[in-house]
């Protein structure tokens, strides 16, 4: 059987094994450091203990060598005390001559074992030690009992620890793994081409955060999904029409139902021109789309544009019974930018404020310069003005804010086109109502690109 790498692994046994092995480093190094301060605590309170034994045993020595002259005897006269006394006492050999453990008695120990020890010197050379017996190498009955109690109850609450750690581990990983599943399976599910599939936001974690950013991507996939469809029926809509006008008018031509004049090729000629027409715009916005539209900026006369643009639709607007407007203001200059594109956009958005302005109202544009870094264009009307939805999808393709639009010939694409166009420049369009009365679409252009 081949192990499995750590890449290989699913994320829940990752996870798994993530606990078991911090459950059992943690629970081994608070065993040997828990194990390490007893050991030591237990000594330094056996030190403290004894040192008043040692001061008694020190003076009891010091009196005995006065009485007798010298060491002879002195074991024996400790161990007639009668009392177990807690201490090593040690000849100059460096040999145990009394401990309260006889077993004890003649070994002998190294320099190392002496440096805690309280060292007496007899006639200014013989030199005995006291030793207190806690420090002892060889631990007492009742030392050692106590210290496998300390053990036994450090390895229970390690146990403990460790088993509490696992509960809560596998609380945690039911937490964590449980959501990541859903979301898998909703995952798989928006694949399969549900995109109406959602999870269930049980927290505001990150885990919901995540969640709730799983059903946002969702919303959105299915909006898309949506406007996707609208739009193919859409454009099958505006193409069927025309197509099926050139195709009624070429059968009846050859069917001798109808002349062919110059008239009839007229009128043919003039739906092959608007077919043409929608072909182009939406290429222009499939290249947008890619990020392929071409802009080929160039220093604008900003004052020449908008006079050119004046001279192209003033007459058609005054025709039409609507009084048109240029402003030009003060500090406008010239700008980086497609001259061309830019007067389509200007023409789109006036075409736009035509179709809705009654006969008798006005529609002006104008230009005003932001700050010295932008200039700022406006088309506005007199006429109703936008509704919510106007203003929230007004540049949105083939939207159509009433059926009155739809039958003036447009295909909702105008503003689409110019919203590309003005964005490939770096600036930004939008729509809002005046207080007056009316709509403006307004948009930024950048004085450089």
């Amino acid at each position: 059987m081949v192990a499995q790498t750590p890449r290989r692994m699913t994320f829940r046994t990752r996870l798994v094994l993530v606990f078991v092995l911090l459950i059992a480093l943690t629970a081994g190094l608070s065993y040997f450091l828990a194990n390490l301060f007893v050991d030591r605590a237990f000594e330094d309170f056996a030190v403290r203990n004894v040192r008043v034994e040692d001061l008694i045993i020190l003076r009891g020595i010091a009196q005995y060598y006065r009485e007798h002259g010298s060491m002879d005897g002195l074991p024996e006269a400790l161990e007639q005390t009668g009392r177990e006394l807690p201490v090593l006492l040690l000849d100059p050999e460096r040999r145990i001559v009394f401990a309260s453990d006889p077993d004890l008695v003649g070994r002998r120990l190294g320099p190392s074992q002496l440096e805690s020890g309280v060292t007496l010197r007899v006639e200014g050379e013989e030199i005995w030690t006291v030793l207190p017996g806690a420090l002892s190498p060889w631990r007492g009955e009742v030392e050692s009992r106590f210290l496998d109690s300390v053990n036994r109850g450090l390895i229970i609450a390690g146990a403990a620890v460790g088993l509490i750690g696992i509960v809560l581990g596998f609380v945690v990983w039911r937490q964590v793994t449980g959501p990541l599943r859903r979301l898998a399976a909703a995952a798989g599910r928006i694949a399969q081409g549900h995109l109406d599939e959602r999870v269930l936001v049980t927290s505001r974690d990150e885990l919901g955060t995540l969640a709730q950013s799983f059903n946002d991507m969702a919303e959105s996939l299915e909006q898309s999904e949506a406007a996707k469809r609208q739009m193919i029926a859409d454009i099958s809509h505006e193409l069927r029409t025309p197509i099926t006008a050139l195709r009624s008018g070429l059968e009846a031509m050859r069917d001798g139902l109808v002349e062919a004049s110059q008239e009839s090729f007229a009128g043919l000629h003039s739906k092959t021109l608007l077919t043409a027409r929608l072909v182009e715009d939406l290429q222009q916005l499939a290249l947008a789309d890619a990020g392929r539209l071409s802009v080929r900026a160039a220093r604008c006369d900003v004052r020449e544009l908008l006079g050119m643009v004046e001279a192209t639709v003033g007459v058609q607007l005054e025709d039409a019974g609507v009084r048109f407007e240029l402003r030009v203001e003060e500090g406008v200059t010239d700008i980086d930018a497609d001259r061309q594109r830019i007067e389509q956009v200007i023409l789109n958005l006036l075409a736009n404020a035509a179709r809705y302005t009654p006969e008798g109202g006005s529609v002006w544009l104008s230009a005003e310069p932001i700050d010295g870094r932008a200039v700022r264009f406006s088309v506005c009307d007199t006429g109703p003005g936008l509704t919510t939805s106007d203003l929230h999808h007004a540049f949105d393709r083939f939207y159509r804010a009433d059926k009155a639009r739809a039958e003036g010939g447009g295909a909702g694409l105008g503003l689409a086109i110019a919203k590309a166009l003005v964005e490939a420049h770096g600036g930004r369009i939008w729509a809002e109502n005046r207080p007056q009365g009316g709509a403006c679409f307004r948009f930024e252009l950048p004085k450089t690109l």
